[in-house]
């Protein structure tokens, strides 16, 4: 008792959750009073005395009676009782306390039964499964009651009262709704305040075609309250419309019985206690009903039973189906009817396919019966035949009694219930006078294994020859496959449908056996068997199938395929297949055993005639084939002279790609002529996707993948030469390149993709050729660019090693080859770059060089190689970096000066090379930042207005160009943030020009590289604006510099983190300005913090700066002499900076 719910007169009690229930009325318990409470229901009605409770409840803690009296007054109240007139726990004067209400366990629950007291027929229910009249014999499922009724009242709070019960059959799933739940929800109590007023069962085995919302409108007409109709005036085809076209209304209907029927019964006095137990066991309506103003949920319940046989059955179309459960869905949402199902869990696929059926599964919705443990089957077998009276006859030799033996052989066997049931069923048929079921009987019915087949043998072999021969025809009409032919199931057949009066002698012979079931479908006459198991363990019917298993499976599949040719207007498609399924379909035609339609007759023999005329056709065809193959061979010489033709200009083409997308694409790449790099790749392409190179192409027509990848994929699976496919993986890497120019990441990123697989399938066959090592090298440098511009160091560092792993593979080639030593040299240089973000800047001089070293010794060995004297520019520009970061000013704008020197030597030469202005430009621009540092603005000023000028031209070349775009913008807002530095500060015409270009920018869709720079161009805006005397200008652009540096506050570069102190240093420039001087401080408090870990160890010029401008904002002065000095080195005063004077 300690753990399992009860009920306590009118109360239901729950000792897990200590907890008292009546009706939608909850009390909370401590958990002494609980052990008190369990303590004196256990004696029922016994006197324990105080010190008895103490000690049982208490232990041996020396302690008085007070904790009795105050976990007694707890109860009183709880309960709503009164000690001067108890009805539920009386004081005993003197002697103790005892309860007076009754204490009743739900239905099912019983460990023990009361001797002799079932007044009803059998005990045993045989092969039909248990009703409500059952319940008081219903044992050994006490579990699983539980469980249940705890699943429903979880699903009920959950506002979907839906509950669906999976078990093979014949594990007893009807019988556990009918005789163990639906019974304790209608009892007096219900169950967590949830109560059944009325129940109706649909069993869909007795459903026939197109009946199926009509049958279940007739089962619903079976519900009434207080005897009071919940349809009433309705008929079955009138409910039914209603159900499919307005279940809405049905559901207002059930609400509006359960309201006024439930309140106006409420009213009346209840029904004498002796009504609730009628004499067959049922539980009387009147009398139930009567006590039943307990309910906090009051429902309807609707039982769907065999749900397997609409999930299965051809009868019911996929429409009907999907209507069905959709309908159950919404009665179970309604608030008014709870309802359960039951289903075969071998029909578990099916079910996956209705998701309102699988709804709430993860919240208890399913439950899974378990076969009966040995002790629940002894439960079942023993308290049946207890509470009948009965007694079990011993066996002398095993000392075992028959009650045991049962128990052995069913716990060994799979189909144990139904074939357990029937057993004792036939026990108690052949018991003694006295009551005894007797060993005799038991063995000669052949045990639990054998009772069921022994029986159907026994009718059988008491029949004549003539009759047991039509047994065939009779399983005929009676088995029948699942829809998708793995489970055999059985089905009800129509009398009429036997065709002799030896047929009928056997339907009627099984039928007074209770191994065949009569019953009303429709009312039409019918029977079937009495379960299924009569299927698998009797020898003449499990012969018969398996000796059929195909002719079975022929006519199910003949009758579904039947269907769907007639559903589809009687379409050709549909019809059989000549050959093995057209034979069979003949076969079974005019096999007398199975009888067809006239539906499956008609399609068989359409197919009959659509294979005679094929047969026709084919004839045809082959003599027209031998004529077309003969006219072929004499084709076949002369296209054999245009094919080498064709194969000699494609060659000559092939090699003219060669150079296109080779040797000329590197030449428009050092220009930096994108925009012709994209129309040769587009054009390249084009040929590499066209029929002729690329037959697939065609097949990747639909895909969802860019035209270019789609073509790339297309192409690898294609028998081109090596050569055709180097050059296509050529293509696609320009195409990489020009959509990296253009500032298209995502279309770079998937053509460098394709580019590499491409080259890898290639690698794999030659891996020493230098060509394809110099390709893959500059495929790795790009695929590492693109997570390096987003400062994802982890795999920029993963593609730039596999860079220099190529290089050095193409250097053990060939260790004397310029190229090598060249495509090294990139490697290197953008390897040092990596250190160089990650601030190991001894680690990014080596690098750089290394690599300077190799174009250098490059140049000694081509002293005329323009591009190496523009290579080894762009590594002193990346050394002077290294430097400026370390803080030698002088020596970087030493290295930048001889990077320009180099570059504009060039550029004397090519005047019309944009690439090469850009990267003037870039260095004017490196230039210009060191020169403002060192307060030298009108030098700074000269060289970023040279790099405008510069960009300016380049982008005549390249309009398309975003990168050398957004170079632009960068090197013109630099010009006002030097001017705004200047005295005096002069306003020039153009910048509102400049302002109002800047505001058309969608900076939220910039890469995290060009946001950062786009920052850096408005953080000049801000210091324009507020010289400009535009101080509320200032501070807007201000909040929208920081909301856009926030975005990407997961970027770790120094740069984000240099740029986040400026901006923090400007906005407290502003609170200065506005007299906000507490703010201001604050903000300079904070960056001071900010720079604490780095600044001892850091030499880097923007920090420094920065952190001599939060200690002058702060009034610091003396405490950056350091700071000062080092500054001074690098002829930097911080004249001209926000805070320094």
């Amino acid at each position: 008792m300690s753990d399992s719910m009860f009920f306590f007169g009118d109360w239901q009690i729950n000792p897990e959750s200590n907890s008292l229930r009546c009706g939608e009325v909850i009390k909370q318990l401590e958990p002494k009073a609980m052990d008190v409470l369990l303590l004196l229901c256990q004696s029922d009605g016994d006197v324990l005395s105080s010190d008895d409770i103490v000690k049982l409840c208490w232990g041996d803690m020396p302690m008085g009676d007070n904790p009795v009296h105050k976990a007694i007054t707890q109860l009183r109240k709880a309960l709503g009782d009164k000690a001067t007139a108890p009805t539920y726990i009386e004081t005993i004067r003197k002697r103790g306390y005892r309860t007076l209400a009754k204490v009743e366990f739900p239905l099912g629950h019983q460990a023990h039964a009361e001797i002799a007291s079932w007044q009803g027929e059998s005990p045993f229910p045989g092969l039909r499964p248990y009703q409500a009249k059952d319940a008081q014999v219903f044992f050994g499922r006490s579990a699983q009651i539980s469980t249940l009724l705890g699943r429903i009242s979880q699903q009920v709070k959950f506002g979907r009262a839906f509950c669906l019960l999976l078990g093979p059959s014949g594990s007893g799933k009807s019988s556990l709704v009918n005789a163990g739940v639906l019974p304790n929800l209608m009892g007096r109590n219900g169950y967590d305040g949830i109560g059944v007023y009325s129940n109706t069962t649909l069993d869909l085995a007795d459903v026939s075609k197109d009946r199926l919302m009509t049958d279940l409108a007739s089962a619903m007409l079976d519900w009434d309250i207080n005897d009071t109709p919940v349809f009433e005036g309705f008929s079955a085809d009138r409910l039914a419309a209603l159900l499919e076209e307005d279940p809405q209304q049905v559901i207002a209907l059930c609400h509006s019985a359960l309201t006024h029927n439930v309140q106006s019964h409420n009213t009346q006095e209840p029904a004498d206690s002796a009504s609730e137990q009628s004499k067959d066991g049922a539980l009387e309506n009147e009398g139930l009903v009567a006590k039943q103003s307990n309910y906090a949920t009051p429902l309807l319940a609707l039982f769907v039973d065999r749900l397997e046989v609409l999930l299965s059955s051809p009868q019911f179309s996929q429409p009907q189906r999907e209507t069905f459960v959709a309908l159950l869905e919404t009665l179970a949402n309604s608030g008014a009817i709870l309802v359960l199902s039951a289903c075969r869990n071998d029909f578990y696929p099916s079910l996956v396919n209705y998701p309102s059926l699988m709804a709430g599964k993860s919240s208890g919705a399913h439950f899974d019966l378990a076969p009966p443990t040995r002790a629940e089957l002894l439960q079942m077998i023993r308290l049946p035949a207890s509470a009948a009276g009965l007694s079990w006859q011993q066996d002398n030799t095993s000392a075992m009694g028959l009650d045991e033996l049962l128990c052995v052989e069913a716990a060994s066997n799979p189909d144990a219930l139904p074939m357990l049931q029937y057993t004792l069923q036939e026990l108690y048929l052949q018991r003694s006078e006295s009551g005894e079921l007797k060993l005799e009987v038991f063995r000669a019915l052949g045990g639990i294994e054998g009772s069921i087949g022994k029986k159907a043998q026994e009718v059988t072999s008491q029949l004549s020859q003539a009759e047991n021969a039509s047994l065939a025809k009779v399983l005929s009409l009676l088995v029948t496959l699942s829809l998708d032919e793995s489970n055999i199931t059985s089905r009800a057949a129509r009398w009429s449908q036997l065709e002799n009066q030896h047929q009928v002698a056997l339907v009627k012979a099984m039928v007074e056996s209770r191994l065949f079931v009569s019953h009303l479908q429709n009312g039409e006459p019918c029977f079937s068997v009495a379960h299924e198991a009569l299927l698998r363990r009797w020898d003449k019917a499990r012969l018969w199938i398996d000796s059929h298993l195909d002719s079975l499976s022929i006519k199910s599949r003949i009758h579904h395929l039947a269907k769907r040719w007639r559903d589809e207007a009687k379409g050709k498609a549909y019809l059989l297949a000549e050959g093995k399924p057209l034979q069979e379909a003949v076969a079974l035609s005019i096999n007398p055993l199975f009888s067809l339609d006239n539906q499956e007759q008609g399609f068989i023999q359409a197919s009959i005639k659509r294979a005679q005329i094929k047969r026709w056709t084919r004839r045809v065809t082959i003599s027209l084939l031998c004529l077309l193959s003969f006219t072929s061979v004499l084709m076949s010489v002369k296209s054999f002279d245009a094919e080498q033709q064709a194969l000699e200009k494609r060659l000559e083409a092939e090699n003219l790609l060669g150079f296109m997308v080779g040797d000329f694409a590197d030449k428009l790449r050092s220009v930096g002529r994108m925009d012709l790099l994209d129309g040769i790749s587009n054009k390249a392409l084009e040929y590499f996707s066209s029929d002729d190179v690329n037959p697939e192409s065609k097949s990747n027509a639909n895909s969802l993948l860019p035209h270019w990848l789609s073509a790339s994929l297309g192409f690898t699976s294609s028998k081109a030469s090596f050569e055709a496919r180097f050059q296509h993986a050529q293509t696609l890497e320009a195409m990489g390149e020009v959509a990296y120019s253009r500032g298209k990441l995502d279309e770079a990123i998937k053509a460098f993709e394709a580019a590499k697989l491409l080259l890898d399938k290639l690698y794999t066959e030659d891996k020493t050729n230098p060509s394809l090592l110099k390709v893959l090298g500059a495929n790795a440098f790009w695929l590492g660019q693109i997570p390096y511009d987003k400062s994802d160091w982890q795999q920029a560092e993963m593609h730039w090693e596999s860079y220099r792993d190529y290089s050095d593979a193409l250097m053990a080639i060939d260790p004397d080859n310029v190229d090598a030593w060249v495509e090294l040299s990139y490697a290197l240089n953008s390897l040092g770059s990596l250190e160089l973000k990650r601030q190991d800047y001894q680690a990014a001089l080596k690098a750089f060089e290394r690599s300077l070293q190799l174009k250098t010794n490059a140049l000694v060995q081509e002293p005329k190689n323009n591009n190496l004297r523009s290579d080894r520019a762009d590594t002193l520009t990346w050394l002077a970096q290294a430097n400026e970061s370390m803080g030698q000013i002088h020596k970087a704008l030493s290295l930048y000066q001889g990077s320009q020197r180099e570059l504009e030597t060039l550029l004397t030469h090519k005047k019309d090379d944009a690439n090469l202005m850009s990267r003037l430009s870039h260095i004017y621009t490196m230039q210009a930042q060191l020169l403002r540092y060192q307060s030298k603005f009108n030098q700074a000023l000269s060289k970023v207005n040279q790099s405008v000028d510069l960009l300016e031209k380049a982008l005549i070349q390249d309009p398309k160009n975003e990168r050398w775009k957004f170079n632009l913008l960068h090197s013109k807002g630099l010009i006002l943030g030097i001017r705004s530095q200047i005295v005096p500060f002069l306003i020039k015409e153009n910048d509102t020009v400049f302002l109002q270009r800047l505001k058309t920018i969608d900076a939220e869709s910039l890469s995290a590289s060009f946001k950062l720079k786009f920052i850096s161009i408005l953080m000049d805006i801000i210091k324009y604006q507020q010289v400009a005397h535009k101080l509320s200008d200032a501070i807007q652009v201000n909040a929208h510099t920081q909301k856009l540096l926030d975005s990407i506050s997961n970027d770790k570069s120094r740069n984000y983190l240099i740029l986040k102190i400026e901006l923090t240093l400007l906005r407290a420039y502003h609170f200065r300005l506005q007299g906000r001087q507490e703010e201001a401080a604050k903000l300079c408090q904070a960056t001071l913090v900010s720079l604490m870990p780095t600044i001892e160890k850091n030499t880097e010029v923007r920090l420094l700066l920065a952190y001599m401008q939060a200690n002058s904002c702060l009034g610091n002065t003396d405490i950056f002499t350091k700071q000062r000095l080092l500054l001074k080195d690098m002829g930097v005063s911080g004249k001209g900076f926000l805070f320094i004077d």
